[in-house]
């Protein structure tokens, strides 16, 4: 009678679990807080169905063994998510470069816009999976500051539309007014 009971019981908590994490599950490729509580709800249902299984098994088989066999690897892979949560946190913590931002193209597609003759002091990082900000000095000819706002405007438009890009502060520097050393060394093409 307990082992109908406890069927049961499982089988309305995988139930729940995966309809809940089915309703988060859209969002979760975005976002780390959705993503994080998506995994949970999906180790519970893991959980769930393998101690019903293990149960149903012991039952039958009177292998009891397989009881604390399921819940090693239920933990084995809960502790594997969350060292991946974790890994990805501590990235957007240390503001490290996303890991799909290829910088080497990214300094050539910046060198590829119309007045731009050189890029420098560059850096990318996010402060979460869908918000990336990146910062660099432009070395441009010496133009009108109209100009000016219009290689800015076509850089952001190149980070936008291949990097998803969308928090840039680009500072212009004049390539013929000298830096007198100010700066870092440009890369120029």
């Amino acid at each position: 009678m307990r082992a109908g009971l406890l069927i049961w019981v499982g089988l309305a908590a995988v139930v729940v679990n995966l309809v809940t994490a089915l309703l988060i599950r859209h969002g979760a490729e975005h976002d780390l807080n959705l993503k994080s509580a998506f995994l949970h709800l999906m180790g519970d249902v893991l959980s769930t169905v393998g101690a019903v299984t293990a149960g149903v098994l012991i039952h039958f088989t009177g292998w009891n063994w397989l009881d604390p066999f399921v819940s090693v690897l239920i933990g084995v892979l809960i502790l594997w998510n969350a060292f991946g949560i974790l890994r990805e946190s501590l990235q957007i913590l240390m503001e490290s470069t996303p890991a799909d931002v290829d910088m080497e193209a990214l300094q050539r597609d910046i060198l590829a816009v119309d007045g731009v003759r050189g890029v420098h002091d560059l850096h990318v990082w996010s402060i979460t999976n869908e918000m990336r900000y990146l910062s660099a000095h432009l070395v441009t000819a010496d133009v009108a500051v109209s100009d000016g706002a219009k290689i800015q405007s076509a850089v952001s438009r190149v980070l936008a539309e291949r990097y998803a890009i969308q928090h840039a502060t680009l500072q212009l520097e004049c390539a013929e007014c000298g830096n007198n050393g100010l700066y870092c060394g440009p890369f120029s093409s």
